[in-house]
């Protein structure tokens, strides 16, 4: 199911088509136009998770491939689906990703961290520091999208502290403002999330692993993972 009675995989990817999915035309000649929903990440383990995810809604063949990115050392993992309907719905209640969705406070407690996660797999991070504690990562959420603030309540309804929301320079002029805000591990940890890309649980793992040295609780934050915003 989809929308306000939907279960925790519609959950998931409604988080990722806030984040880095995305709803696009496709045409072919002598064919109906097409509305496809695509995500392209360096996270082959993102990408199954998202074909898995989107496997529970839809009977569409879902296309998954890999392919060289041009002065990168990863490759990209391109999925595509062509469900007319879910598109439609992603893209209606979403009023185009400039909202989250209401019926989203109604859902129970697990489909509210499914949805957590899908956005954190998108645009969260989890990056190191010199903390003098030695627990040395730090994990965070950066968008520059308008509704960061009910992202913030939604986190806090399940238990997941986060600090002072900051706002940074556009990149360029006519660029949107980027918002970002820190979110406190073990509030994470406590309160049953989990990523399903390895690479970001698995700092969480290690931060988790790690004994703080308690002869020093100050660290230095570097700035966060760059975030571009350009307007849609």
């Amino acid at each position: 199911m989809i929308g306000k009675d939907a279960g925790k995989s519609f959950a998931y990817i409604l988080g990722v088509y806030l984040g880095d999915g995305a709803v696009t035309k496709w045409n072919a000649p002598g064919k109906t136009e097409r509305l496809m929903f695509r995500l392209n990440t360096i996270d082959q383990d993102f990408a199954e998770a998202t074909k898995a995810a989107l496997q529970e809604l839809s009977d569409y063949t879902i296309s998954l491939s890999c392919h060289a990115v041009a002065k990168s050392k990863k490759p990209n993992f391109a999925l595509a689906l062509g469900d007319r309907q879910l598109c439609e719905r992603l893209i209606a209640e979403t009023d185009k990703k400039r909202i989250i969705p209401p019926y989203v406070w109604d859902w129970t407690r697990e489909n509210k961290l499914a949805f957590i996660v899908g956005l954190m797999d998108s645009e969260g991070y989890v990056a190191s520091n010199s903390n003098h504690t030695g627990r040395r990562f730090y994990m965070g959420f950066k968008s520059c999208d308008l509704w960061v603030p009910d992202f913030v309540r939604l986190l806090q309804s399940v238990g997941i502290q986060v600090g002072k929301i900051g706002v940074e320079k556009p990149r360029f002029s006519g660029y949107k403002t980027p918002v970002r805000f820190a979110i406190k591990m073990q509030s994470w940890i406590d309160s049953g999330a989990r990523f399903n890309i390895a690479r970001k649980q698995g700092r969480v793992d290690e931060w988790a692993a790690t004994v703080p040295d308690p002869r020093g609780y100050r660290f230095r934050v570097k700035l966060t993972p760059e975030t571009t915003c350009t307007d849609p």
